[in-house]
């Protein structure tokens, strides 16, 4: 039984960290999307491999279907502006795409 109650102790010692540390990345990151003129893989390959050597960058995600590129950045070393110029740099056009649901609750 007390195996059992050291074991649980340690996986609570190990857990509570992790999780606390995981909330306070949510508070210092943020994502943005961008409508681009990507067109074909080779695109997405310049944009994946280039972009996240940004200052900031946390992770890039790109829709070729939709022609979406989606970055999750720290708020306190990048913005949305930086990061459309970063896109446009590699050759690309960028339009910040905003979220249709929240605009209509700010109405």
């Amino acid at each position: 039984m007390k195996t059992i109650q050291k074991l649980f102790i340690a996986m609570l010692l190990v857990a509570v960290p992790a999780l606390l540390s995981a909330q306070d990345q949510n508070k210092t990151t943020e994502t943005v999307k961008f409508k681009t003129s990507i067109e074909c893989n080779n695109c997405v390959n310049k944009v994946m491999t280039n972009l996240p050597q940004e200052k900031g960058i946390k992770d890039v995600k790109c829709d070729l279907g939709t022609k979406e590129v989606t970055v999750t950045y720290q708020k306190d070393k990048n913005n949305p502006e930086d990061i459309k110029k970063a896109i446009e740099k590699l050759g690309y056009t960028a339009k910040q795409v905003t979220d249709e649901k929240e605009e209509k609750k700010e109405k």
